[in-house]
């Protein structure tokens, strides 16, 4: 039974193995955009989303009385934003690029970035 498993387990890795080379593969002749530096960007995609609803969850768990999972959720957005943090820096260093400050940074809210997106929007006008 054990060989059964263990057949099964290295057919299982195999197609798993396939997907993955087929999917970056794919990935780099469509984005033009090498499979690591992709890969890069859907974390750091990801981890920012990820801060986002953890913020938006904690706001939730607060209006709803229950401090505790308020700040479990702002402990996992924080997580969530290292990640990204340490994404960004790492594609930055891989690319070649300054690593300066840029717009849309991760930590802010959604509402902070459409109030930027409005300043924008007023100064274009002018």
């Amino acid at each position: 039974m054990a060989t059964a498993q263990s057949t099964q387990s290295k057919s299982t890795k195999s197609r798993s193995n396939a997907r993955s080379n087929a999917r970056q593969s794919d990935t780099e002749e469509l984005s033009g955009e090498r499979d690591e530096h992709y890969n890069l960007i859907s974390v750091l995609y990801h981890g920012l989303q990820g801060a986002d609803q953890c913020l938006l969850y904690a706001e939730d768990a607060d209006e709803a009385g229950d401090d505790e999972l308020a700040e479990f959720l702002r402990n996992c957005g924080r997580q969530q934003a290292e990640v990204a943090k340490q994404a960004k820096q790492l594609l930055l260093q891989r690319m070649g690029g300054s690593g300066g400050a840029t717009r849309g940074g991760g930590g802010r809210s959604r509402k902070a970035a459409s109030a930027d997106d409005d300043d924008e929007v007023e100064d274009d006008d002018e």
